[in-house]
């Protein structure tokens, strides 16, 4: 009788594949509202108006965000010097150099489908065969 795998414990297993597929990237600030509002918002860029240096805020928690035509409103937490803070801040469309989103990693995500199908044809091979040169061979 062969046992069928519960959700959770395939979910278990397929969770570090599906974060490994994931990065976080900088890229300019969208032109447009509708496609700030379409990111997948991790951190932002902020230039300093009195001495133009960049502040480099990455979120581990997104709380709230909101986009209007000119600037910038969120609601995250924050980690600075060792410790995590919950930082509410509006920066000027003016001030804020560029964001951080979250994406897809095409080069992750094909190394990872890559090894799982060797190793599924490995698998499969062994398991068949039951030839361990066979195996190795793949």
């Amino acid at each position: 009788m062969i046992r069928r795998p519960r959700r959770a414990t395939v979910a278990l297993v397929a969770l570090p594949f599906l974060v490994g597929c994931f990065s976080v990237t900088q890229t300019a600030v969208p032109r447009s509202l509708p496609e700030r509002q379409e990111l997948d918002l991790r951190g932002v860029v902020v230039v300093r108006p009195d001495d133009g240096s960049e502040e480099v805020l990455e979120f581990e928690e997104v709380h709230d965000v909101t986009w209007t035509p000119s600037s910038l409103s969120f609601v995250a937490d924050v980690r600075q010097d060792g410790r995590t803070e919950t930082v509410t801040r509006l920066v000027p469309i003016t001030e804020l150099r560029r964001v951080m989103v979250r994406q897809v990693d095409a080069g992750k995500t094909s190394l990872i489908v890559g090894g799982v199908i060797v190793a599924t044809v490995a698998l499969i091979t062994f398991i068949v065969t039951g030839d361990r040169a066979a195996y190795l061979a793949n």
